[in-house]
């Protein structure tokens, strides 16, 4: 749901996680800054993690996809076995 949401609008996350890390440096309040500082940080790990995690998914399936049709050339059990296999990688994204 939340990484659905990220991936949605990954783009505003970014931009919104740079401006807030870099407009800290400009606030005079040491303790406030820090709290940006930090929000900034934070927003732009989590959208790199929800982001490198799709990436890292999609490029199994694909894997995943290519040795199963191999296979599944020379028999059928590797077809179902293949297609059982993506509905199981989607479903846990």
């Amino acid at each position: 749901m939340v990484a659905d949401f990220i991936l949605k609008y990954w783009k505003f996350l970014v931009a919104l996680g740079v401006i807030l890390a870099i407009g800290a440096l400009f606030i005079p309040n040491n303790i406030v800054s820090r709290i940006v500082e930090f929000t900034g940080f934070s927003i732009l790990a989590v959208s790199a993690y929800v982001l490198g995690y799709k990436m890292a998914t999609d490029e199994a399936e694909k894997y995943i996809k290519s040795e199963l049709e191999k296979l599944a050339k020379k028999d059928i059990r590797y077809k179902i076995a293949a297609e059982r296999m993506t509905k199981h990688i989607k479903s846990k994204f």
